[in-house]
C-alpha cells in the first residue's frame, strides 16, 4: 500500500506523443518583420505623414478586430479553452493567440473565421475609409494572419484531433 501511494504522488503521466516540431528559420522571421516595415515605408512614400498615421491606426484596429472575432467565436467553445488564449507581442506570433496547447481543429476553425470575418469587417469600412487606410487594413490583416495560415497549410494533412503549441522558437504538434 505504501508503494502505491508513493507512485501516485510522484507519477508523471504523458498523454501526448510529439509528432512534428517546426522551427522557423531566422531569415524568414527577419524578412517577415521587414515586410511590416516596408508597408509603413510605402504608406509614407505615397501618402506622407497621413499614410504613416493610418498605418499605425490600422494596426491597432486590426488587432482589436481580431480579438473581437476570436472572443465572439469562442463563446460557443468551452469556458476552459477561453483561458488558454492571451496576448503575444513577439514576431511572428503577434496578437491574441493560444498561450498553452490548443486543439488543432479549434485553431483551424478559428483562423478560418478570422480570415473571412476580418475581410468582411474591412469591407464594411470601405465607404468611410480613405485609400491609405484601406490599404493599411488589408496589409495588416494579411501580415498578422500569414504565419498562422502558413502553419495551418503545413499541417493540412495532420490529424484534426492533435494539439498545437506555439512558441517563439518552435511550433510543436502532438497527438493524444
Amino acid at each position: 500500500m505504501k508503494r502505491r501511494e508513493t507512485i501516485n504522488d510522484n507519477a508523471t503521466i504523458y498523454n501526448y506523443q510529439l509528432i512534428r516540431k517546426i522551427t522557423p528559420k531566422p531569415e524568414l522571421m527577419i524578412s517577415y518583420g521587414i515586410a511590416g516595415l516596408l508597408f509603413g515605408g510605402f504608406q509614407f512614400a505615397m501618402y506622407q505623414f497621413s499614410g504613416l498615421l493610418y498605418w499605425v491606426a490600422a494596426l491597432v484596429a486590426i488587432i482589436i478586430t481580431h480579438w473581437i472575432i476570436i472572443r465572439l467565436t469562442m463563446i460557443r467553445v468551452e469556458e476552459e479553452e477561453d483561458r488558454k488564449w492571451g496576448w503575444r507581442l513577439k514576431v511572428p506570433w503577434a496578437g491574441y493567440l493560444p498561450i498553452q496547447m490548443v486543439e488543432h481543429q479549434l485553431f483551424r476553425k478559428l483562423h478560418g473565421h478570422l480570415l473571412w470575418l476580418g475581410l468582411c469587417a474591412i469591407a464594411a469600412c470601405y465607404p468611410w475609409a480613405t485609400e491609405s487606410l484601406m490599404i493599411s487594413l488589408i496589409c495588416w490583416h494579411i501580415w498578422i494572419l500569414a504565419p498562422r495560415l502558413l502553419l495551418l497549410r503545413t499541417l493540412r494533412k495532420a490529424r484534426r484531433d492533435g494539439l498545437l503549441r506555439l512558441d517563439a522558437e518552435e511550433i510543436t504538434f502532438y497527438h493524444r
